[in-house]
């Protein structure tokens, strides 16, 4: 059992490790989870991939600090996931890529940002090289996807 939760921090820790390296230019794509990596996880790994993404949420705050760039996304994410727990949002990806079986090539990112994170972050914490336009579509889209109550 512990060799177990010793494998899965590893992993998170691995994945942690790969999404903080800065994209050095786009000769060297990242390699990208979908869906169909997603579905065919374990509760587990997919728990692992969530803690390896809130690390590194956490490590940019942390390098950030009190004043992050203009185009950061950071405060976005952190504000944004900030209602779920790790469990609940296994089940909002899951839920989303059951209801969608066509989208399986979308990223998993791409789900946690536009279904999850973006509809509740308010649109001051999206960077300021965001247009008004897209801010409008934020703040729709919180109106239309009601944060998730914790514990639930």
């Amino acid at each position: 059992m512990k060799s177990k939760i010793l494998g899965l921090l590893v992993c998170g820790l691995l994945l942690a490790a790969a999404m903080a390296v800065p994209a050095l230019a786009e000769d060297r794509p990242m390699p990208v989870v979908t869906g169909d990596h997603w579905m065919k996880s374990t509760p587990q790994e997919r728990k692992a991939f969530l803690v390896g993404a809130a690390t590194i949420i956490e490590l940019d705050q942390e390098v950030q600090g009190k004043h992050p760039a203009k185009n950061s996304t950071i405060e976005a994410w952190s504000e944004g996931l900030s209602p779920y727990t790790f469990d609940q949002m296994v089940a909002t990806i899951d839920k989303w890529y059951a209801a969608h079986p066509d989208k399986l090539k979308r990223p998993v990112v791409e789900v946690m940002w536009y279904e999850m994170a973006k509809p509740n972050c308010p649109a001051s914490s999206l960077p300021t090289g965001v247009s008004e336009d897209v801010k409008a579509k934020a703040a729709q889209a919180k109106a239309a996807h009601p944060k998730a109550k914790a514990g639930k």
